[in-house]
């Protein structure tokens, strides 16, 4: 079953609009401050604190933000939620510091000449995220064990190590889906079927695997998994995907359901610290394989894109057009009633290029291009045959029709002059019309075959004066000259 994408966009903050984006950071802080503060009540919620990721993920996705103002209403409105709904005084105004500090080293290191990551479109500008959140992780808990009233001895190490656990996984594992969220949304569930879900539920079978066997290697037993999901999905599912895995797993951890307790004696550092830490450097492969695939399919579009596109005319190349043809024939679509093709070749073009250069040659080309393309329209294909040769190929169109249309691209070419140089030019064409009814071969071998045909016509054509459509059966209607 074949769904319709739907798709949506959402824009809640305006580059131009500082009084708005000023009550909008206000109101998304204090929301997410409340929802974490509350969240924190039951045991298992509590060992997370989005809210410093989700901002320093929102100034990098819109770097206008990134001023002292803004960091100044996050810090107030951080205070105010704690004053109002959370019963705090002094220690408010210092321990929210912290937060601050953790959302401005990230943003200032993430944003470079007020440009954000730009979708973590290579894999050295995803790997920023992982020192920008330690460095911020480890000034951030410095000051936050401090505020908290810890002295530099025995309670600091428990203190700032969780301090630093916390904030740098929670930034690993959120800040990749917040930077690589497409703005526009689209759902198309005809590619999402069985084989599609596989990489899915391979980490969901990697989760069960880890809690039921248990041990320090049990946190990287979704990694495999993971990496296949970058292989197959797009980033932004990639990263949601390792958000909840981290998520799982540490959750288990402090359950009690995963059990990776080892050898604490050399450092004592608790076993969700320890969690922590290690959800958040396996996090870095999948993301990392996900830029790289993604990078890989962005140069081939753009490979294919040069390949299958004429550079000048922006019409497809020949191998653009037998591209299609093939796709075409290969998804399986009905046979057609009827295939046309027209070759259209500018008389004289080579005395263009003599008298105006060949800058005014190329204009006449782009020129004529968009003249064809307005007649053609998605009634065809419309490919650059190579120099001053253009070929259309049409579908289910009768003979008097296609003769119609390819009268309609002379006349749009001869009845209006271009502009060289100042001067106003007569260009003309010939066109060579050739068509097969109910063709009994695929689509790429019926053109190459009318292309010859349509080749026999384009000559004749030329050596009856030119500017003229030419076909193998005279019809009723006669050349508008």
């Amino acid at each position: 079953m074949l769904w319709v994408s739907e798709s949506m966009r959402f824009n809640l903050l305006d580059e131009n609009n500082n009084k708005a984006n000023a009550l909008t950071v206000f109101l998304v802080t204090v929301l997410f401050c409340f929802i974490g503060g509350h969240l924190r009540l039951p045991p298992e919620l509590s060992l997370f604190w989005p809210v410093n990721a989700l901002l320093a993920g929102i100034i990098v996705r819109f770097p206008f933000l990134h001023r002292s103002r803004t960091y100044l209403i996050c810090y107030l409105a951080m205070v105010f939620n704690d004053l109002v709904f959370s019963g705090w005084a002094s220690r408010s105004f210092t321990i929210n510091f912290a937060n601050i500090i953790f959302i401005l080293i990230v943003a200032s290191l993430l944003i470079k000449r007020n440009k954000p990551v730009p979708g973590l479109s290579r894999p050295g500008k995803a790997l920023l995220i992982f020192p920008a959140c330690l460095l911020g992780a480890l000034a951030s808990a410095t000051w936050g064990t401090l505020a908290e009233g810890a002295t530099v001895g025995e309670n600091f190490l428990p203190v700032w190590s969780d301090w630093v656990s916390e904030q740098f996984s929670t930034g690993v594992l959120l800040l990749p889906p917040l930077l690589t969220l497409p703005a526009r949304f689209s759902l198309n569930l005809s590619c999402w079927r069985l084989k599609k879900l596989l990489p899915a539920m391979a980490v969901l079978a990697s989760i069960i695997a880890a809690a039921l066997i248990g041990g320090a290697g049990s946190l990287t037993f979704p990694l495999p998994a993971l990496i296949w999901c970058a292989i197959v999905y797009p980033i932004a599912v990639t990263s949601l995907i390792t958000l909840i895995v981290g998520v799982a797993e540490i959750m288990l951890v402090v359950n009690g359901v995963m059990n990776i307790q080892g050898n604490d004696e050399l450092l004592a550092l608790s076993q969700l610290v320890s969690a922590r830490l290690g959800i958040a450097t396996v996090a870095i492969s999948p993301l990392i394989v996900a830029v790289s695939v993604d990078a890989i399919l962005q140069l081939n579009k753009q490979l294919a894109l040069r390949a299958n596109y004429d550079f000048l005319t922006r019409l497809l190349s020949r191998s653009g057009l037998y591209e299609q043809l093939r796709q075409t024939d290969d998804s399986g679509q009905p046979n057609v009633q009827s295939a046309g093709v027209m070759l259209v070749n500018i008389d004289y073009f080579k005395a263009v290029n003599d008298s105006f250069g060949h800058d005014s040659g190329d204009a006449v080309l782009q020129e004529i291009a968009s003249r064809m393309r307005t007649v053609i329209g998605d009634q065809g294909m419309l490919c650059r045959f190579g120099g001053e040769e253009f070929m259309v190929v049409l579908f289910n169109h009768e003979q008097t029709a296609l003769f119609r249309i390819a009268e309609q691209i002379r006349i749009a070419i001869f009845m209006r002059k271009f502009l060289l140089q100042g001067n106003t030019v007569s260009i003309t064409v010939s066109i060579g019309i050739a068509n097969e009814i109910r063709p009994q071969k695929s689509r790429v071998e019926t053109v190459n075959t009318l292309i010859s045909a349509a080749d026999k016509q384009l000559y004749q054509a030329k050596r009856n004066g030119r500017n003229q459509t030419m076909q193998p059966i005279a019809t009723a209607a006669e050349p508008i000259r």
